[in-house]
């Protein structure tokens, strides 16, 4: 049999997983790392994984994240999205830990199965989604771990865990380890809860995140010789309106000060010039 064949089979193998069956994740990992060392070319494991990730993650974008991430009425959710992206947003240094993620999609299967709460796998592409990556103020790659909450608590805040990934030294045991019905590795780090937590965030609270998120987008879009143009163009505006202040010289667009008065001469008499003195005298 096909080696990536095998990843095919995975969801189908899940679904015989039940819940006290979880901890032979842990040895199945082992095994499947060992047996991929074997392998002289991972080409069609890697494809195997890809499409197994193709059809069982969800996609995360600016136009269903809100509606996916909120609250459900009757259950909790606990989300795992993949952050990673491109040449344009992570240098093309997001390789590694994005084909470990498809390597370990079909490994989280019997997780999913087993988890009691629904556990839901997604990725963010900062590639395609900019606007949402910026809002959200992401680090990659990294694991973004959700506790969301029943919609029937409204108070209730929404937990955010940021799980950094190596972008060289990733493996499937980093990834298969943080969900909570494995080891829940998650809680080894801090929860974010800074201006753009995606919901508790103050920026979201007054309906800010988005237009934030294209702020900075178009800032860090601006060409930097741009940015220096206009910075250029600004300081000489103001370095001229100072100097004319203190010449004196009236800058573009301002008015002229108005000219001095000017001194009142003397009105003469009618009838000629003014006699100096007395009469002339007589040759």
């Amino acid at each position: 049999m096909h080696f990536s064949s095998i990843l095919l089979l995975a969801p189908l193998l899940s679904s015989l997983v039940t819940a006290d069956q979880v901890p032979f994740v842990g040895k199945a990992t082992e095994w499947f790392d060992k047996a991929k060392s074997f392998l002289p070319n991972q080409g069609p494991v890697d494809a195997g994984a890809a499409y197994v990730a193709e059809h069982r993650v969800e996609r995360i974008n600016i136009r269903n994240w809100q509606r996916k991430l909120a609250p459900k009425l009757d259950t909790e959710e606990e989300w795992l999205i993949f952050v990673t992206g491109g040449n344009k947003s992570c240098f093309g240094r997001c390789g590694h830990a994005e084909a470990t993620w498809n390597l370990s999609v079909p490994l989280l299967a019997p997780v999913q199965a087993a988890s009691a709460k629904p556990l839901h796998l997604a990725i963010l592409d900062c590639d395609r989604d900019e606007i949402v990556c910026t809002a959200w103020g992401t680090t990659l790659p990294s694991i973004y771990h959700f506790d969301v909450p029943k919609k029937t608590e409204p108070q209730a805040k929404v937990p955010l865990h940021v799980v950094p990934l190596n972008m060289s030294s990733a493996t499937t045991a980093d990834i298969l380890s943080i969900p909570s019905a494995t080891k829940a590795r998650y809680l080894d780090f801090p929860e974010y809860e800074g201006a753009v937590h995606p919901f508790d965030g103050w920026l979201a609270k007054f309906n800010l995140l988005i237009p934030f998120g294209y702020v900075m987008w178009g800032f860090g879009s601006t060409p930097s010789w741009l940015m220096m143009l206009g910075i250029s163009f600004v300081s000489r505006q103001i370095m001229s309106r100072r100097m004319g202040a203190r010449t004196g010289v009236p800058t573009p667009g301002a008015a002229a000060p108005a000219p001095p008065p000017q001194a009142q001469t003397p009105s003469r008499p009618a009838g000629g010039t003014p006699r100096s003195g007395g009469s002339k005298k007589r040759r």
